[in-house]
């Protein structure tokens, strides 16, 4: 999703940069193998065997946010102080964002007007789409502030996000990350002291800090601290044992996963950046590298392989008696078309797009004099 799912960081990055792609990648997975379990038992039945509470699933999005949060702090450093800082860094996160989002939420569209005849009415309201294409929370028929692609409620916390982060540019790094940790604070309390009306109730959610985590990770990493690979590694193995812990599923959370999920989260970040060992990745390594270039695909893309397997394997394979076998079969065709949408569409579309605005960004040449 975001810098997290969101964000683009080259192959070749630093090693810094490369471990947290290949944490975006397990956090893409994670998401994808619970929905791919879900799609399992909604379609196929049976239980849900051992995803039934995937942690890494659901706390995917923790670490999207928490690797989010880092993420801009460690590749904003040129803009921070800068007069047009805010103007460039929101225009660049909407050009790697909303193109691939929208795309996907117009195929969304088509799909329920196929199936159904029509727009569902019943559920949207004309504001409603007009509001899921423009990263605003927005109330649907039911009363959710759900956009028409269900995963991009992480999209409007990251859209809210950069636009708090964008204003905050203008002050210098050391300045910026805790004014935007205030800010979040700030909100966060207001929204437990009162009841807020949307959009305001959903950005007050707890689960904002989160982009604090790694925005506070990236100060320490551009701040010079470093952590020695026993205290990483023990700092890594402490992460897993805390999602290990938490076997409830976050609605039995409620807000509070923000601790639960967010602080292992947070962790795993840390482990990973702030580590003072040389990663040499293998041919494992460079498959999640790939997988975390594509992870924002992966994210935004897999709900819609799901159909497709069952409209097109499913017509020559019973999948009643070998459910897993779709499941797995769903997870395989996620992977590949996320990693076809990234390479055909994503990645030629965010770099024309970001070209684009370096030019137009460009200070003009001075002019020179004709000699006279």
């Amino acid at each position: 999703m975001a810098e997290s799912a969101v964000g683009g960081i080259g192959a070749g990055g630093s090693p810094t940069l490369k471990s947290i792609q290949v944490l975006r990648a397990v956090a893409a997975i994670g998401v994808l193998t619970l929905h791919a379990a879900t799609e399992k038992v909604t379609h196929m039945g049976g239980a849900p065997g051992p995803f039934k509470n995937f942690l890494l699933g659901a706390a995917g999005v923790d670490l999207f946010f928490v690797i989010s949060g880092f993420v801009m702090v460690y590749s904003s450093e040129s803009l921070f102080g800068r007069r047009d800082g805010p103007q460039r860094f929101f225009l660049r996160r909407l050009a790697r964002i909303a193109p691939l989002y929208w795309a996907v939420t117009v195929v969304i569209i088509l799909y329920i007007y196929a199936v159904h005849g029509r727009v569902l009415w019943d559920i949207y309201t004309p504001g409603s789409l007009i509001a899921s294409f423009l990263f605003w929370p927005y109330p649907r028929v039911d009363g959710f502030a759900f956009p028409v692609h269900l995963l991009g409620w992480t999209l409007n916390y990251e859209m809210f996000f950069y636009a708090v982060f964008a204003l905050a540019i203008l002050l210098p790094r050391r300045i910026a990350v805790p004014a935007v940790c205030l800010a979040f604070l700030a909100i966060v309390a207001i929204g437990r002291a009162t009841v807020l009306p949307l959009p305001f109730l959903f950005w007050a959610n707890l689960i904002i800090l989160e982009f604090c985590y790694g925005m506070l990770i990236a100060l320490a990493y551009r701040e010079g601290l470093r952590l020695p690979p026993a205290a990483a590694w023990a700092l890594g193995i402490a992460a897993v044992a805390g999602y290990a812990s938490m076997y409830s599923p976050p609605e039995a959370w409620g807000e509070w996963r923000v601790l639960f999920w967010g602080l292992p989260s947070a962790a795993l970040v840390a482990a990973c950046a702030l580590s003072d060992s040389t990663w040499h990745p293998g041919p494992a390594g460079r498959f999640f590298g790939l997988l975390g270039d594509a992870s924002y695909s992966l994210y935004l893309v897999h709900p819609l392989t799901f159909p497709l397997v069952r409209w097109t394997i499913g017509r020559w394979f019973d999948f009643s008696g070998a459910p897993w076998l779709y499941a797995a079969i769903a997870w395989a065709s996620a992977v590949a078309a996320s990693i076809v949408c990234y390479r055909m569409f994503e990645r030629p579309i965010t770099r024309a797009l970001q070209r684009w605005l370096r030019e137009r960004q460009r200070p003009p040449a001075p002019s020179r004099s004709a000699p006279g």
